[in-house]
């Protein structure tokens, strides 16, 4: 049976039911002493009433008072943990420590009634969500290895590191098939990690792409890198791009076993690596000197047009926001001039290492010429790109380029433009803008940032 609602809030309505309740078992209380036995006249008289009103409100005050002390604080237990759970996810990033402080929200279980079942409940959801919170946080660091790298044993290097200190794995490698041959491309923790390449479950993982999970009795071990460990189990997944077996990821476990977290991970890995190897392979030494600058190894300018090209292209189909940014380094015909060209190629070198030190993930920079560079920010606007300008400005002019006695202080002027701000038609467009303000940037005193259409100072 549900009882109505009378306003809205609960703990009101059980207060009005109580005295509600109070009410009629004190207009009943006389009649049922009559029938118990007692004079009328002594109990069916109005101060006898009154009495007995007092008596009945007074219990039902009691029994709310009594409810309210032993259910409401774990009621506002329940909000408040919940509460800083919202406020935690609010400012939850990449740099700070808020899911730790969530961790902390666990509620003691102190009975087995309702109240229990819901402190169970938010146990649950506060574990599924810190999962869930500890996978993202793992595969947004994986994102960021695969998209970083062109170089596959760096890839699969980091791979595997990351692998390892975000799961119970605590040996692995990755074999990688070219032209029908198997290669060690990396390991962590195996010693002669070589012989795997002859192992016929590994290579018949590699040639049908069936995974393989083995339990290891006790007594077998695996030398590590520093130690002997016993494994517990094995895992051999296969790396796919397309239908194509690409090689596999073998990973090991030791005293601890593989939990839930461990296998989603390693199947998340797995499934997601190929792409990035499939990349990486295709890209040979030749193509990658072609697109890296030799002397500060970012993207060189045609490489990095072509770049902006397709990132622009994405902006404009996918309704986003890109902004891109001409930095240029002050007076840098005078450092060459003053301290010769190998000078001018260090101050290059550092300023670029400044430069990428600055950016977000997944922002690129480029040579664009001499002493001139291009930053393209994906999805951001041109407030976000100052942010970012100006903490790159910052960082070179508190620099110093150090040459012998010689302390060389640099600076750097920057343009800015954005687009949708400026709906412009092709990425040249979007360049020559912020060329303008690059401009402006330095005809007004140099180590400046300026956006473009804004008048400066």
């Amino acid at each position: 049976m549900r009882i109505p609602r009378l306003t809205k809030s609960i703990f009101l309505d059980q207060f009005l039911f109580m005295q509600g309740a109070g009410v009629l078992i004190g207009l009943s209380f006389p009649y049922f002493l009559v029938w118990y036995g007692f004079e009328k006249d002594t109990v069916l008289h109005w101060d006898f009433f009154l009495a007995t009103q007092i008596a009945g409100q007074s219990v039902g005050l009691l029994s709310f008072l009594l409810i309210s002390m032993v259910i409401r604080p774990h009621l506002k237990l329940l909000s408040l943990k919940m509460s800083g759970i919202t406020e935690g996810l609010k400012k939850k990033s990449p740099d700070d420590e808020s899911m730790s402080d969530i961790a902390l929200r666990k509620i003691d279980i102190v009975s087995n009634d309702e109240i229990g079942v819901s402190a169970k409940a938010y146990n649950k959801m506060l574990k599924s969500l810190i999962q869930a919170n500890e996978i993202e946080a793992v595969y947004t660091q994986f994102s960021k290895v695969m998209s970083e790298n062109l170089d596959v044993k760096v890839l699969a290097d980091e791979t595997l590191s990351l692998l390892i200190r975000s799961t119970n794995i605590d040996a692995g490698a990755i074999v990688i098939s070219k032209k029908g041959e198997a290669k060690l491309m990396a390991s962590k923790g195996i010693l002669e990690a070589d012989s795997l390449l002859a192992h016929d479950v590994v290579l018949e993982s590699i040639k049908k792409g069936v995974s393989e999970r083995i339990k290891v009795p006790k007594n077998i071990k695996i030398d590590g890198v520093l130690t002997h460990f016993y494994p517990s189990e094995v895992f051999i997944e296969p790396i796919e791009f397309k239908g194509i077996n690409l090689g596999v990821l073998i990973a090991a476990t030791g005293a601890n076993i593989a939990d839930e977290h461990t296998e989603h991970l390693l199947e998340l890995f797995t499934r997601s690596i190929g792409l990035a190897i499939n990349n990486a392979m295709t890209h040979s030494k030749f193509q990658r000197l072609a697109a890296i600058d030799g002397l500060t190894e970012i993207y060189n300018r045609r490489f990095g047009m072509d770049r902006l090209k397709e990132d622009f292209s994405r902006a404009v189909r996918h309704e986003t926001t890109l902004a891109v940014a001409m930095v240029d380094i002050d007076f840098f015909k005078k450092v060459n001039d003053t301290y010769g060209h190998l000078v001018g190629d260090k101050a290059i070198v550092l300023t670029t290492s400044l430069i990428k030190d600055s950016l977000r993930d997944g922002d690129i920079v480029i040579r664009y010429g001499g002493e001139e560079f291009l930053i393209i920010l994906h999805g951001a606007d041109s407030e976000d790109a100052f942010t970012v300008c100006e903490r790159i400005r910052h960082k070179v002019q508190d620099s110093v380029l150090k040459e012998g006695d010689q302390q060389i202080n640099l600076s750097v002027s920057i343009g800015i433009a954005a687009y949708p701000e400026q709906p412009v038609a092709k990425e040249m467009e979007l360049i020559d803008m912020a060329d303008q303000a690059l401009y402006h940037a330095k005809n007004n005193g140099r180590n400046r940032v300026i956006r473009f259409g804004e008048v400066p100072d």
